[in-house]
């Protein structure tokens, strides 16, 4: 079955758009900062044929060095109070675990160790904490190598670009995103084992732009647009794809807590063979509500329109397929020490196995987290994620295969000093499909340390 990060990680997936003038708090978006490469990778996956290790290192014990982008880390804060306008800062996650099911198969399950390196390195300059007037970039690798079975190492590249400027009216940003991905798992469905080699492993290179602006053309008026460009390159033989897309949406604020806009996207969807080339429109509702600092709400959804191009004289594409979209983010913090997230989505994505299908993919991810006390902190992740297959070409009697899977994640991570987080994780996941061969579970075990230099 296709999977995205979703399954694996604690962040909601639905890209929520709300008045750009709300900023976030400095913590968090620092920690944005520090983990960009890691979140947007999740954003860009979104419904891939993708199952790798979770990389869940500080997010749930965020650092109080990470209050400021640069300084007060190990050797940053031995050198004093950090003065210069460009900002720098090195992050180093280790993490050591045990999994029970490191191939996610069904029979002949394979169980071993893992050592997990990920640093991470960002440069800005202006106002990255604010992400006002600012210039980011970000290089996140990870190296993983396994004690009894090397033929699981992966070599993991993640980049990111990001900048922007603010005005009182216009706020423009150009995010620019590039992965590659060596020797991963694959949690596939059994059109997807037939696609890959006897190994069950692939390479994916990712790739994504993203241009926005926001302008307010009256204190509660504003339109929102953008155009991106994700493109997924497979190891052959699975299927490639490449999605070029623009949206435009009219907000109105009624009031301080309520915004509520219509919006349209759409884009062309080009898919390597056999799946043909494919084009889609949305008609969207956005609804935003925030009545106060504790709590806010974000919601887009809406019904989307594919078509899709006969590859041939006589291979005929199916007709329109129509179905409901949606992506809704939630946050409630109640006190300085609970924070309450939940993202659920719903979208079309192309199958990357030789069937000529897509699917919709319906997922749900929340994440609790609790600030125990002064040095100690508590969280538990969890979603589920439904998968339901559809042909894309006339007379293909190809089964329509469906899957459903679910992860919960508690951990613990203890703050040792300002610039240093240890801490331990329990992963649980499991996969049942209307073909039993895609049925898995794995039980996953492990510690982890976080320092920033």
């Amino acid at each position: 079955m296709e999977r995205s990060l979703a399954k694996t990680g604690p962040f909601p997936m639905g890209r929520c758009r709300s008045c750009a003038h709300k900023t976030r708090t400095h913590r968090h978006a620092l920690r944005f900062i520090v983990l960009s490469g890691v979140l947007c990778l999740r954003s860009s996956l979104l419904a891939q044929t993708v199952e790798i290790n979770p990389t869940i290192t500080s997010t749930a014990a965020p650092l109080p060095a990470d209050d400021k982008p640069s300084g007060e880390g190990l050797i940053s804060g031995a050198l004093g109070e950090y003065t210069l306008s460009a900002q720098f800062a090195f992050h180093l996650s280790l993490r050591g675990a045990y999994d029970d099911n490191i191939a996610l198969t069904h029979m002949n399950r394979l169980g071993d160790r893992f050592v997990q390196i990920q640093p991470s390195v960002m440069f800005g300059v202006g106002e990255v904490a604010e992400q006002g007037n600012f210039f980011m970039v970000n290089y996140l690798p990870s190296f993983y190598r396994y004690d009894d079975h090397a033929q699981f190492d992966s070599n993991q590249h993640i980049g990111r670009l990001l900048t922007g400027f603010k005005t009182d009216k216009w706020t423009v940003r150009f995010d620019q995103e590039v992965a590659y991905l060596q020797n991963i798992v694959l949690a596939a469905s059994s059109g997807e084992f037939q696609s890959l080699t006897s190994t069950g492993r692939t390479n994916l290179g990712l790739y994504s732009s993203d241009l926005s602006v926001n302008y307010n053309f009256t204190p509660r008026d504003f339109v929102f647009t953008e155009a991106l460009m994700n493109r997924r390159d497979y190891a052959a033989p699975l299927v490639s794809s490449q999605v070029y897309a623009g949206d435009f949406y009219f907000n109105h604020g009624f009031n301080p807590q309520v915004v509520l806009g219509l919006g349209v996207e759409g884009g062309i969807n080009n898919v390597d063979f056999p799946t043909p080339d494919q084009s889609f429109v949305q008609a969207n509702v956005h609804f935003n509500y925030t009545p106060n600092k504790i709590f806010s709400l974000d919601l887009i959804a809406g019904e989307e329109f594919r078509d899709f191009e006969d590859i041939s004289p006589t291979i005929r594409a199916r007709d329109t397929y129509t179905t409901p979209v949606f992506s809704i983010g939630a946050t409630f913090t109640p006190n300085d020490n609970t924070r309450i997230t939940l993202g659920a989505s719903r979208q079309i994505a192309n199958s990357a196995a030789l069937t000529a299908q897509d699917y919709t993919d319906t997922s749900v991810n929340a994440m609790i987290r609790e600030h125990a006390c002064k040095q100690l902190y508590l969280a538990v992740f969890g979603g589920y994620e439904h998968v339901k297959y559809f042909n894309t070409l006339q007379g293909v009697n190809l089964p329509t295969l469906s899957d459903d899977y679910w992860y919960v994640q508690p951990s613990a991570d203890i703050l040792i000093t300002r610039y240093w987080s240890v801490g331990g994780y329990y992963l649980r996941r499991q996969n049942s499909g209307s073909v039993s061969t895609v049925d898995f579970y794995a039980n996953e075990y492990g510690v982890r340390t976080t320092i920033k230099f």
